[in-house]
């Protein structure tokens, strides 16, 4: 109880840390009134317990598998990967949708956002609507179900995907054409398939501690 009460009190004062990090975001006034409305809306909301509950019905077990990717982690990717302005970005994954919006908001990218949960998708079109956000959607899916094409750039936070479930993607992104970047945290997919190849790896941090990010991509 003591190792909870203190590892989420921690994740706290990071969080905390990292938005009065990202104050020069919020000079962008569109995105200071949605992220102001957003973050009141899951004051009500806890997205772990929501995750966590629609995951404990799907494999009737207890899973704890929720996480985001801070906002200057993201931006250092995006500078780091030096994307094509009219990019389309698929997020495998996208949670809340904090994420999605930010790459739409400051880097004008097309984003398709793939998320299982209905309550998070259900949210984030919302404020498509409200706020009358382009070149961004969100779509109810199993990441494992969806037709990935007419893509530039994957995004794939999964860190605590199994080595089976990376495997399914893997076999996915085999058929993709070797433009595409993919983007994964934490392991290289040639790790996995020797298909691939890793061009890059950086330093990244989230609410749980340090890894790295890796810039994959098909060879030949």
């Amino acid at each position: 109880m003591v190792k909870k009460i203190l590892l989420s009190f921690k994740v706290k004062i990071y969080c905390f840390i990292q938005w009065l990090k990202e104050w020069k975001f919020y000079l962008n006034p569109k995105f200071l009134l949605f992220d102001l409305s957003f973050s009141f809306i899951y004051l009500f909301l806890n997205p772990y317990r929501i995750s966590r509950k629609f995951l404990e019905k799907k494999f009737d077990q207890k899973i704890y598998d929720y996480g985001e990717t801070p906002l200057l982690e993201m931006e250092k990717i995006v500078k780091i990967l030096n994307l094509k302005k009219n990019a389309t970005i698929l997020e495998l994954g996208s949670g809340r949708g904090k994420t999605s919006f930010w790459l739409n908001f400051f880097c004008k990218y097309n984003i398709i956002a793939i998320e299982q949960i209905p309550i998070f998708v259900n949210i984030s079109n919302f404020f498509i609507k409200l706020f009358k956000v382009k070149k961004l959607k969100f779509l109810c899916l199993d990441m494992f179900e969806y037709e990935i094409k007419d893509i530039d750039v994957i995004y794939l936070y999964g860190t605590t995907l199994s080595d089976d479930k990376i495997q399914l993607l893997i076999n996915k992104f085999k058929k993709l054409p070797s433009y595409v970047k993919i983007i994964t945290i934490s392991y290289a997919l040639d790790e996995y398939d020797k298909s691939f190849v890793c061009l890059k790896s950086f330093d990244i941090s989230f609410a749980w501690g340090k890894t790295k990010a890796y810039l994959n991509m098909k060879r030949g």
